[in-house]
């Protein structure tokens, strides 16, 4: 077995430098960046050790390496993944693994055509906090979750950022605006805390606060068929943001803000309260529990643990935080809040892929 798991990334403008510079600070044990790859060179003067290609067949072809980090823009995702597969080269592709969950759904098809494995960067996952806030929910200890409620409103962006590229904030080039680009992450987390919602409804601005196409502005309602109720509401035009998730349930509410997890404890359930008790105006009890984590200095440690955590499951080591297949149900999120936003309707789930597929060419054909 390999002492040392060799990588390459496609894509060094942006998130691909910072990753790049992980391995350069030697922050991810055992594993050594060996090559990267751009169509603009000018980014390989950033790296002046590391072999840089411009075309990336070339990349491919003629760099043995064992795990390719997809870091271009969202569109190019999927082919750039099944060059790599092909060639029997891992990857981590970064979120969103497509625009659309037909795509994700047709490529992690391909995927089980080979051997090489392949995650995605959808690292919020690692996260201590929402690591503790995962268990507390799955063990039951909060009991019948009711409603949940995450504004996620510190992604604050200005026209210039999105002016440099081309690409962004379109609906051709990046297949959304704030859902897509920022907060997928959140919406990753909803999922993957909450599960897959049975119907959304939302209301969506379309550039209310820059000059872009997609949406910068947005309040969704996710309903579950057990009664429970999430509202999601981010944007990228409001500063000073928050990001705040309340979980109201059976023992309390629990609050997630500042990295810190509060819990209200009730002594024993609202549900139990409220049909039991003799009383007009109490409450159950309540104890106040907190659970803090680490400020961490280094914004880029959730990509840190990403890319270790696929450097120990290649040896051997670890088992995988995020299978690529997981970058599924996000998109899927997105794609559904946005054909309701579009359209002004509640949209039920599972998505109608093929209906939201015309909705966006409709929507790339009317801002041509």
């Amino acid at each position: 077995m390999k002492d040392i798991i060799k990588y390459g990334i496609v894509g060094i403008g942006g998130m691909g430098a910072n990753h790049a510079n992980l391995f350069l600070q030697n922050k991810i044990k055992n594993g050594s960046l060996e090559a990267i790859c751009d169509t603009n060179d000018e980014f390989a003067k950033n790296f002046p050790n590391i072999p840089f290609y411009k075309e990336v067949d070339n990349f491919f072809d003629k760099h043995l390496i064992d795990v390719a980090i997809i870091a271009t823009p969202h569109r190019s995702h999927i082919d750039l993944g099944k060059q790599a597969l092909k060639r029997n080269i891992n990857i981590i592709i970064e979120k969103p693994l497509a625009v659309t969950s037909m795509q994700c759904r047709e490529f992690i098809e391909f995927s089980k055509k080979y051997d090489s494995n392949f995650g995605i960067m959808l690292n919020q996952r690692t996260n201590p906090a929402f690591i503790k806030l995962k268990k507390m929910i799955t063990s039951g200890e909060l009991g019948k979750i009711h409603r949940y409620q995450w504004t996620i409103t510190d992604w604050f962006r200005t026209n210039y950022y999105y002016n440099i590229s081309d690409w962004r904030a379109t609906w051709k080039g990046e297949g959304g605006g704030v859902l897509m680009n920022q907060s997928i992450h959140q919406l990753d987390l909803c999922q993957w805390l909450f599960g897959m919602p049975d119907s959304v409804i939302t209301d969506m601005q379309l550039g209310h606060f820059h000059n872009i196409e997609v949406e910068d502005e947005v309040t969704s309602i996710l309903k579950y068929k057990n009664g429970m109720k999430g509202i999601f509401s981010t944007t990228t035009g409001e500063t000073p943001g928050v990001n705040r998730l309340e979980i109201a349930s059976d023992y309390g509410l629990v609050i997630y803000e500042n990295n810190c997890l509060t819990w209200k404890k009730l002594s024993e359930t609202s549900t139990s309260f409220i049909k039991n008790s003799q009383t007009l105006f109490e409450k159950p009890k309540v104890e106040t529990l907190q659970f803090e984590f680490p400020n961490e200095e280094d914004q880029h440690i959730e990509h840190n643990r990403i890319l270790q955590n696929f450097t120990n499951f290649l040896l051997g080591k670890e088992d995988l935080y995020v299978p690529g297949d997981q970058g599924l149900n996000s998109v899927e999120l997105i794609n559904t809040m946005i054909l309701s936003g579009l359209d002004k309707k509640e949209i039920e789930l599972p998505l109608n892929e093929e209906e939201y597929e015309n909705k966006l060419r409709e929507m790339i054909g009317n801002n041509q």
